[in-house]
């Protein structure tokens, strides 16, 4: 038996990413990895494979979007067999392994860390639907807007490229989006409101890097939550400064801290709000979330190279941002 089992996706974002993929065996055929390569055939086919490769005593590489990342995650977890995991970001969206430091499409790269061997723990955050039903993540819980936006994602054929596919959802929602009152609930307080959106980060990005939770960190035990009540076109227009972390703070987002958080509806002939995590739907609300801290020990960079990426990209107009908050005393980041 090899050391790794690599679980991939071959339709990730649209199967676009085949060429992708046949770099990843050559970068781990040349880093002497040992390894066998595993296809998921249909959705949810990664949880089921995770688990049973983790119990064979395989460590684990989820290869593919934020889909299977996150199916990978739940199967390892839910083996309970503490096998080492590691991601290869490729696909749509590349915020599970950005939230354990992994840079973006960077596939030779996170061939190398896998090589490395480097491995530490991570928050890991758990949602429990109306159901009981448990789903793990490593980013963002949401409801409300954002979730319908994934959901018009998901369903969508993905055929534009990277983030533009959820951009596109997202031109198409807005539009017909009605806000409603929720009840949100943490270890220390309770706020009923008016919102868009509520995101719960365990990690701080969704969607393809974008920042909705930008001080979430999956070292500090907590989630750092977002409820965001803007008009649709505030929300448009306001949309791309999530991407440079330039968004927050607005006096439209009010933000909690929590270990544990509930999340559920005020008026019962409000149409539930949708909830997803790491970009799957778990269904409606209400939803509970519990961050587990250090929940789980992952294969990963020394330093967060997810965060370096982000510096080369936006750094000269996140610098900008900061130099603004600092001149008008405000201490945020």
């Amino acid at each position: 038996m090899k050391d790794y089992a690599v679980i991939y996706n071959p339709i990730s974002a649209a199967g676009k990413t085949k060429k992708q993929f046949e770099l990843v065996k050559k970068t781990l055929e040349n880093l002497n990895i040992s390894f066998d390569l595993f296809q998921t055939e249909y959705f949810t086919h990664a949880i089921t494979l995770a688990n049973d490769l983790a119990n064979d005593g395989y460590r684990i590489i989820a290869a593919g979007g934020d889909g299977t990342c996150n199916e990978v995650l739940n199967g390892v977890i839910n083996s309970n067999t503490h096998e080492l995991l590691g991601f290869i970001p490729m696909g749509t969206g590349n915020d599970i392994p950005g939230a354990v430091g992994y840079a973006p499409k960077d596939v030779k790269r996170a061939c190398e860390i896998i090589a490395s061997g480097n491995t530490g723990p991570v928050d890991v955050g758990v949602s429990i639907n109306s159901s009981g039903e448990k789903r793990y993540f490593l980013g963002i819980g949401s409801q409300g807007f954002d979730a319908e936006v994934t959901q018009r994602t998901n369903e969508g054929s993905k055929l534009l490229p990277g983030t533009w596919n959820y951009i596109a959802s997202v031109i198409r929602s807005v539009f017909g989006f009605k806000k409603r009152h929720i009840k949100l609930t943490t270890d220390s307080e309770t706020f009923e409101g008016l919102c868009n959106l509520v995101a719960v980060g365990n990690g701080p990005t969704y969607g393809g890097f974008m920042y909705m939770c930008p001080r979430a960190k999956v070292n500090d035990g907590l989630f750092h939550i977002s409820m965001v009540n803007m008009g649709r076109f505030e929300l448009l227009y306001k949309f791309n400064t999530m991407y440079s972390r330039t968004l927050h703070p607005d006096p439209h987002i009010r933000e909690f801290i929590g270990r544990k958080v509930k999340i559920e509806m005020v008026n019962d002939n409000d149409n539930p709000y949708i909830a997803q995590v790491d970009g799957e739907i778990i269904g409606k609300l209400p939803v509970e979330y519990e961050c587990i801290r250090d929940g789980y020990i992952f294969i990963k960079p020394k330093e967060n190279e997810a965060e370096k990426w982000f510096m080369k990209r936006y750094g000269k107009k996140f610098s900008k941002h900061l130099e603004e908050l600092q001149n008008k005393g405000i201490e945020y980041y």
